[in-house]
């Protein structure tokens, strides 16, 4: 019976739908009689495509996860293979009759039927994508599966696909084979996560424990900072192991005890009250050896029954080395309350761990080594600045003397100074002095030095005097471990003498134009800021020299006579007197340059670690001599 369609219906039909479905529906039986039904079929059809094809895109995805490329060739070749059908069913198929039944398939069509269900199945195998789920994630899985599967079966057996088909028998095949697919698919996920709901457990701890150490490498590549180094370690051990307790022990080069650089879960009293000791014990045990250890009963262990003493609740121990070209570095420990808390799987991934912790603190190590060179490089720059600030920038022009000075910085600054004030024009305050210590500490304790003896210098006239208050200034001044030895000279040319104190420095040599001879001199007196004031004071020694025209007066630090060339051997002080023998003749600065141009040749290329200064002062003839 056909329908009887107004003008108006069927000017709407061909708006909608095409001519064939027009052809076709006007032969169909009760199913399709109004606008309204044929709309919903339009609208199904419409909706159910989208659908389908949003169902390709997903499975598509999850087949692909983790996939070689020859399951990528697979599902391109049943997507062919599906079009190829769906054509195939709408050139050769004949359209619903009475009772709505199909035509019987050709034998192309059936190939193609066998060959879509066998690659269907072999796709749905493809389900990796379920080994990388957690245990809660794949018991979600597990229940959605099983809430969806009935329902979308019997969403294909439903009439939803028979109004697919009444609009296009190519749409209806395709959408039912999409969702034949689906069900499969389903089933067969549905199979592979109850399979692997009772390794979840163990699944999870592996992938926490990868996780784990793929945080560690990130904390190796990005945290520089050692304390933060530590800290993150013993953390991620309790959260790997699912342990209460975790710390670590690293050497100390300075002892034969191990220090705790961080710990989880450990009271401060466990702390003050472990054994740290690298001779005995569990720690002890695992220098001597060199590798890890498992103890799962704690309490009948001989190597680790002490630890009951120490924490009552402990029922197992891990303990791996962290190893740095085969030597000990420290120690990491995990610790559970029960007993066979620990299996050798742990064993190994904790030596894994600590494997990749030996390369997060060697690397912090060295950063802050590299920083702490760093500022002790430019705590020297500054301390070398401050130095040759400190230095006299021009030479004092005193009538009837020749001078001249140099001091020669060492690779690391040293403490050297010298200075001259002038005192009146015939009176001249000679200081060379040699701070104890290097860098900023010692350039802060010289220029202590220049301003209190230059405010002293126009006070007291005796260099015995100016050093005793010189002494009780900067002893209570400067830190306990540090001391000044210098010597304060002062040179009158119309008295024709010098006076001078020795406060625990090298000699002065005095070349005596009288006896063509060098003479040591070497007054008695202990370095400032030794004693507080009453044995200095005692020992503290002024002597006067009374000089001729041609008098050379050397004055020098311990750089200079302890330098030592490539064979260990000391530039001495019989060869600085051997120079000045030699050059009596010469000028101050020749002399200098003399002094200097042999001690270089001496060293050569090695390398000196203290200052070494020289200062000169030479008797010339007066104009009224």
């Amino acid at each position: 019976m056909r329908l009887k369609l107004k003008n108006k219906q069927y000017l709407l039909f061909s708006v909608f739908l095409n001519q064939n479905y027009l052809e076709r529906i006007t032969n169909l039986p009760v199913l399709i009689s109004s606008v309204k039904s044929l709309l919903n079929s339009t609208f199904i059809s419409f909706f159910a495509t989208i659908f389908s094809f949003s169902v390709l895109f997903i499975l598509r995805d999850l087949i692909y996860y983790r996939s070689k490329k020859g399951t990528r060739k697979l599902f391109s070749l049943t997507l062919l293979l599906l079009v190829a059908y769906v054509i195939c069913t709408h050139f050769s198929g004949r359209f619903y009759e009475t009772g709505g039944a199909f035509s019987e398939k050709t034998t192309i069509e059936r190939i193609l039927y066998g060959a879509l269900l066998f690659f269907i199945l072999l796709l749905s195998l493809r389900t990796a994508w379920v080994n990388y789920l957690n245990k809660r994630q794949k018991i979600a899985a597990f229940w959605g599966g099983i809430l969806i599967l009935p329902g979308a079966i019997m969403l294909t057996r439903s009439a939803t696909y028979q109004h697919i088909f009444y609009y296009s028998v190519t749409l209806g095949t395709f959408d039912l084979f999409v969702a034949h697919f689906l069900n499969v698919y389903i089933a067969i996920a549905l199979i592979s996560l109850l399979l692997h709901l009772p390794t979840a457990s163990i699944f999870d701890r592996k992938m926490k424990q990868i996780s784990s150490l793929h945080n560690l490498s990130q904390v190796i590549n990005s945290v520089l900072d050692y304390d933060k180094v530590v800290t993150k370690i013993t953390e991620l051990v309790t959260n790997v192991l699912d342990c209460k307790y975790s710390w670590l022990e690293l050497a100390d080069g300075n002892s034969d005890r191990l220090v705790v650089a961080s710990a989880k879960g450990l009271t401060n009293r466990d702390l003050e009250t472990m054994n740290l000791d690298s001779h005995s014990g569990v720690s002890g045990w695992i220098i001597q050896n060199k590798r890890s250890i498992l103890v799962n009963e704690v309490g009948k262990d001989a190597r680790a029954k002490y630890l009951r003493d120490w924490k009552k609740d402990i029922g197992s121990l891990l303990g791996v080395p962290l190893l740095s070209q085969n030597q000990i570095m420290g120690i990491l420990y995990a610790m559970k309350e029960d007993e066979f808390g620990f299996d050798h799987e742990d064993q190994q991934m904790l030596q894994a761990f600590a494997n990749q912790a030996t390369i997060a603190i060697e690397n912090a190590r060295l950063v802050e080594e590299s920083l702490e060179k760093e500022r002790l490089e430019q705590e020297m720059r500054v301390a070398h600045q401050t130095q040759m600030k400190l230095l006299p920038q021009r030479r004092p022009e005193i009538q009837g003397l020749d001078i001249d000075a140099i001091c020669i910085a060492a690779n690391e600054v040293g403490g050297d100074y010298y200075s001259f004030v002038e005192l009146s024009p015939s009176r001249l305050g000679i200081v060379i002095a040699d701070v104890s210590g290097k860098g900023i500490s010692a350039a802060f304790y010289m220029a202590q030095l220049k301003g209190i003896i230059d405010a002293f210098s126009k006070i007291y006239e005796s260099p015995k005097v100016l050093l005793q208050k010189l002494n009780r200034t900067l002893y209570d001044n400067i830190d306990r471990m540090s001391f000044v030895s210098l010597i304060y000279a002062v040179v009158d040319t119309n008295k024709k003498r010098l006076n001078f104190c020795r406060a625990g420095h090298c000699p002065v040599f005095y070349y005596s134009t009288r006896d063509k001879k060098v003479h040591t001199l070497v007054p008695a007196g202990i370095g400032v800021a030794l004693d507080k004031g009453p044995i200095f004071d005692r020992t503290i020694e002024q002597i006067e020299i009374c000089f001729n025209p041609g008098d050379i007066f050397v004055f020098y630090t311990d750089g200079l006579s302890e330098a030592r060339n490539q064979n260990q051997e000391e530039f001495g002080e019989q060869h600085l007197q051997q120079i000045i023998s030699q050059g009596n003749q010469l000028s101050a600065q020749e002399l200098k340059t003399a002094i200097v141009d042999e001690l270089r040749q001496f060293i050569g290329t090695t390398r000196t670690y203290d200052d070494m200064s020289l200062l000169i002062v030479k008797i010339e003839e007066t104009k009224e001599e």
